[in-house]
């Protein structure tokens, strides 16, 4: 991976992120407990036609902790102030996970700054379904090293090599407890039908086949009726690392699409 390295300043704290290449400006949001690395397999490929921009959300990776709950709407104006400290007018962004909540409430809140909006990885989930799996979702989050029995079938098999799962712990290690249960928090308190009402920006939705977030997809296809839907076969939920080049692919079938 060629990326380097930036810290940048911004009206909502320092912000690090992994930037390559030049053209098209396109912004890479991780999924909860992670970090710019989860997009270390496709940012050199990536690089190749775009100005990548991968960050560590605040309070993960090495950004600085939020003052306070951030919603998703507050990790969106971060997105925004990050693209003002880099002089970025409009960009693209793709979120996977949490990282897809926040790409929605990109593209309702901040239209105007949005090219595509690349949707990774969501589950749409009701209120009760996120009260009665809560439980369940405070024991993941609050026991932040896993092992690999667990990190393994989440990923095809043989990605899960012990230097990955080294980066995997690093980075929920970082983000610690208490920042993971907020993004989760952040999920849950998102009100992502009203904000899929007024989203206005070039959609695109990714799924993998084997994913929790494909079970989902009538409800996003509904609510989007004119956004691609693209399932990456044999993917889970990081897709961007089961299969780089097919994820890689998506995106630039995303960019072929009209805005």
């Amino acid at each position: 991976m060629h990326a380097r390295d930036r810290f940048v300043e911004t009206r909502m704290g320092r912000i690090h992120c992994l930037e390559a290449g030049a053209g098209p400006a396109l912004i890479l949001m991780h999924s909860n407990g992670a970090s710019a690395f989860e997009y270390e397999f496709v940012i050199d490929d990536l690089a190749k036609k775009y100005r990548v921009i991968a960050w560590d959300m605040p309070g993960q990776g090495d950004s600085d902790t939020p003052p306070r709950f951030f919603s998703a709407h507050d990790f969106s104006d971060a997105v925004v102030a990050l693209m003002d400290a880099l002089g970025v007018q409009k960009a693209s962004v793709g979120g996977s996970s949490v990282g897809g909540s926040i790409a929605i409430a990109l593209g309702a809140r901040h239209a105007a700054r949005m090219d595509r909006v690349f949707i990774i990885e969501y589950p749409v989930r009701t209120e009760k379904t996120w009260q009665d799996g809560w439980a369940r979702t405070e024991k993941t989050w609050t026991n932040t090293p896993q092992t690999m029995d667990i990190v393994g079938p989440r990923l095809r098999p043989g990605k899960v090599t012990p230097e990955f799962l080294d980066r995997w712990n690093i980075d929920r290690n970082k983000a610690g407890a208490k920042n993971c249960l907020n993004a989760m928090w952040a999920m849950r308190l998102h009100d992502v039908e009203a904000d899929l009402k007024t989203l206005t920006a070039t959609a695109i939705v990714i799924y993998g086949s084997k994913g929790p977030a494909v079970a989902t997809k009538a409800i996003m296809a509904a609510a989007l009726p004119n956004a691609p839907q693209i399932v990456l076969d044999d993917c889970g939920h990081f897709p961007m690392i089961d299969d780089p080049a097919a994820f890689v692919a998506a995106i630039d079938k995303g960019f072929a699409t009209k805005a």
